[in-house]
């Protein structure tokens, strides 16, 4: 019987160093004879000579430190062989980068882009791929990890049979990924390899006592696995049923000739949150991006219209006596490939895009027939118009030809549909309030948002059918809102089509004023817009815990929704010319040879840190002083109390209602419960009440939960506080 250290997972201190050598040879043979596998899923050979460098990198760099003997080898040796490995890659595929041998943060960002463009190609493209170099980076880098973990099972008494498994994995992946039953001939050289290594640590006291009772059975049971590799794989049934193809994206929204609401659900529904795209913008309100207009409801689904002259025609957008801002949009793409451009909406003007783009209806679409929107970067200005709530009331808006094919509905549509609407809007006197009544009704809380519901009980999709038990069953995601809204608009008699693109997202920092946002794939949107004369489409928010609803106020009032904070205007600054340029430059060189005193150095460094520590609790203060002012909105208190809830660590998601906030709330401050009881309600009457109803005031009452709050929080939590990068 093995005494109890013998059982015991050791590294191989004892082991001479031509074994330490020899072992890792042998990894290195079986590697590199794997990756020939992987011809098919990437063209060629040439590629091969790349990985066989790599992994020859890890395992010789490695039994060269542990040959050694280096103190600490056990960890030195992986991460030694790892930083010559990343030296390596950066040699071979960003050498423009180096400094010298070694590799920069320039050879970081460089490997980035390389590794961002083979994950396109990867979800894009069918194999066997082209053999480009973000491609084989990435087998490269594959190859050489599964070095380091055959190296660190080596240094590991009875580790030669994980390795093996290890090895079998290696062989069996490309076969899955395409389909293919893997062929015995590239496993022959791999097995026979790993043989050695099983005969070879045979004995419980490793590679250097080679005793053949232990050798024998261990050449015997290697054999065999060999046997049944030559025998199983023609026996073995065909695996392309469960194979899982290279190149097979997920369904594409907004792909040519697709109609994007029959994708939108499944796109939801993937739990893969992948940044699309992030902006800055100069609007105090982020916009929703526009990338499809859905004009023809067919009665089973929405439908962009057919291109004609007429339907390039936006209507009224900017022609009325009202107030108008332009806001320019930065836009950056990176997880969005699509031939049709995200806009703020109007668009009245894009700068900066790469390729022929064309607008295929005014302010609205964008769309190219050779470029796309990868890696593009892009401004757009567009119109924030602003006119007064009175001004919308006394809209009427005459339906004529142009506008005729935005009230079209089926003959057969279910008559609950039109009579729901009748109840919940037949008897406002004008077409915004029935708009803003058709609004508060998906807003009040009576519907829930979710994306499986729909697909459980059997009705999802965006037909009449489906909209009819969505009234009903008042559960379901964006597809079901915008559809159900638009189809009541029309019954009333107000134009009406859906866009498809992204909500605002979420801010993730804050530059110079400026919020930066990022939009990611769960961002994914569908929303109405209602048709006034002379003030054109405006997009209405049925939606419930998305965005902001839509509404208008007059001079002097508060705005109901939520009041975003202003940005402030940076001051522009002369550009200094080449020559005062050099002046400076040639000044501040003759300064710099001035050694400043110690002590003057150690106080700057002293305030910097206390200007880093402090200047977020600051901030964060400054804020909250803001949204608490006696002036300040319903609105504004509200956010401050769910932003104080986050900087104490409380988990309330922009998904939720305000009255589930509250309820999270209030288990943290118990003390406030009736104050944050009356706040919520206010909160409520002021989002879902009819204009000109009576607000109580809440000021006090925001303060008191806000305090109590504050007043159970943490030191770290007050000084740095997460609600100012997350909302």
């Amino acid at each position: 019987m093995l005494r109890p250290d013998r059982e015991k997972r050791r590294e191989e201190s004892g082991v001479r160093p031509s074994d330490v050598v020899v072992d890792r040879l042998l990894v290195l043979v079986a590697l590199v004879a794997l990756a020939r596998g992987y011809t098919v899923l990437i063209d060629g050979t040439s590629w091969w000579s790349t990985v066989s460098l790599v992994v020859a990198t890890v395992l010789l760099t490695s039994a060269v430190v542990r040959a050694l003997r280096v103190p600490g080898a056990a960890v030195v040796a992986p991460l030694v062989a790892t930083v010559v490995a990343i030296a390596l890659m950066a040699w071979v595929f960003v050498p423009q980068t180096l400094a010298g041998v070694v590799p920069t943060s320039a050879s970081v960002r460089g490997i980035g882009t390389l590794l961002d463009r083979a994950g396109v190609v990867i979800m894009e493209e069918k194999a066997p791929v082209g053999a480009g170099a973000p491609i084989v980076l990435v087998l490269a880098a594959a190859f050489g990890l599964l070095a380091l973990n055959a190296d660190v099972l080596l240094a590991l008494r009875r580790a030669v049979l994980p390795l093996g498994i290890l090895l079998v994995g290696v062989f069996v992946a490309p076969a899955v990924v395409v389909g293919e039953t893997p062929s015995f001939g590239t496993f022959l050289l791999p097995a026979a390899a790993w043989i050695v290594l099983l005969w070879r640590h045979a004995s419980p006291d490793g590679p250097r006592r080679w005793r053949t009772d232990a050798s024998v059975p261990a050449v015997i049971v290697g054999a065999a696995a060999l046997i049944v590799a030559a025998v199983l794989p023609p026996a073995l049934p065909d695996i392309t049923a469960v194979a899982k193809p290279w190149g097979s994206p997920p369904p594409d929204v907004f792909g040519r000739g697709i109609n994007p609401m029959l994708q939108l659900g499944q796109n939801l529904r993937r739990n893969s949150d992948k940044v699309a795209l992030t902006y800055t913008t100069t609007s105090a309100d982020p916009p929703y991006l526009s990338v499809s207009v859905l004009r023809d409801f067919t009665g089973k689904t929405w439908k962009p219209a057919r291109q004609r002259a007429t339907d390039r025609y936006e209507g009224d957008y900017g022609s009325g006596n009202y107030d108008i801002e332009r806001q320019t949009t930065r836009i950056r793409i990176d997880e969005l490939k699509t031939t049709m451009l995200p806009v703020p909406y109007p668009a009245v003007d894009v700068e900066g895009l790469e390729g022929q783009w064309n607008a295929q209806r005014v302010g609205a679409l964008y769309s190219s027939r050779s470029a796309d929107t990868r890696n593009q970067t892009y401004t757009v200005t567009s119109l924030d118009k602003q006119p007064t709530a009175e001004q919308m009331h006394a809209i009427r808006t005459d339906v004529g030809p142009s506008l005729e094919p935005y009230v079209e509905l089926p003959d057969d549509l279910p008559r609950s549909i039109a009579q729901a609407a009748q109840d919940v809007a037949g008897s406002e006197p004008d077409e915004y309030a029935q708009a803003l009544a058709l609004q508060n009704y998906f807003q009040d809380g009576s519907f829930a948002y979710s994306e499986e519901a729909p697909v459980a009980e059997d009705y999802d999709g965006n037909g009449m059918e489906v909209i009819a038990k969505f009234l009903k069953a008042k559960s379901g995601y964006c597809v079901h809102y915008s559809s159900a809204m638009a189809v009541m608009a029309r019954s009333l008699g107000i134009p009406s089509r859906i866009v498809v693109g992204y909500a605002p997202g979420e801010v993730v920092s804050r530059d110079g004023g400026q919020s930066n946002y990022q939009v990611t794939t769960d961002d994914l949107h569908a929303w109405p817009q209602l048709y006034f004369a002379g003030v054109g489409w405006v997009g209405f928010e049925p939606t419930p815990s998305v965005g902001a609803p839509t509404g208008f106020t007059d001079p002097g009032e508060t705005t109901p929704e939520a009041t975003p904070e202003a940005t402030p205007t940076p001051t522009p600054t002369p550009t200094p010319s080449a020559q005062e340029t050099q002046e400076s430059t040639t000044e501040a060189t003759a300064t710099s040879t001035d050694t400043p005193a110690p002590w003057r150095a150690a106080v700057g460094v002293l305030v910097a840190a206390l200007v880093l520590l402090a200047g977020p609790g600051l901030l964060r203060a400054g804020l909250r002083r803001r949204r608490l002012r006696p002036s300040g909105s319903i609105e504004d208190r509200w956010r401050e109390v769910l932003a104080t809830g986050r900087d104490v660590g409380l988990h309330l998601p922009v998904t939720r209602t305000a009255r589930e906030h509250a309820a999270v709330l209030g288990e943290r401050v118990p003390g406030a419960g009736e104050a944050l009881e009356r706040l919520v309600t206010a909160v409520e009457t002021a989002r879902y009440a009819r204009p000109g109803e009576r607000r109580p005031d809440t000021a006090d009452d925001a303060r008191a939960v806000v305090d109590a709050l504050v007043g159970s929080a943490s030191f770290r939590t007050r000084t740095w506080p997460r609600s100012l990068l997350t909302r």
